[in-house]
């Protein structure tokens, strides 16, 4: 399990990325203990982090995506910059509290 406080400053580096899934894998799974998980990710086998994106048309809010990672119970929320059908993160990561 990765601590929330790690998770976040690992998230931020991807500030100005694309959102892809290769990217949360190898952002947040970066130490040496963990090349196990990232050699099962790029096989294809299995995957740790999910999101999901969540895009209003009818609304002023920009794109956002719910990045969840195993083992943490609260999900991260990323606000996203669309850019040439590519989403693009824009803002610091925050967790999204749901009581």
């Amino acid at each position: 399990m990765i601590k929330k406080a790690v998770v976040l400053t690992r998230l931020r580096t991807l500030i100005g990325k694309e959102l892809s899934s290769s990217n949360l894998h190898e952002a947040l799974f970066c130490e040496e203990k963990h090349q196990s998980i990232l050699r099962r990710f790029h096989a294809g086998t299995n995957t740790y982090v999910t999101y999901k994106l969540i895009t209003e048309a009818d609304s002023d809010q920009p794109p956002y995506a719910i990045i969840s990672v195993p083992g943490n119970p609260q999900p991260y929320l990323l606000t996203l910059m669309e850019k040439e059908g590519k989403y693009i993160i824009q803002s610091e990561p925050k967790i999204r509290y749901s009581f």
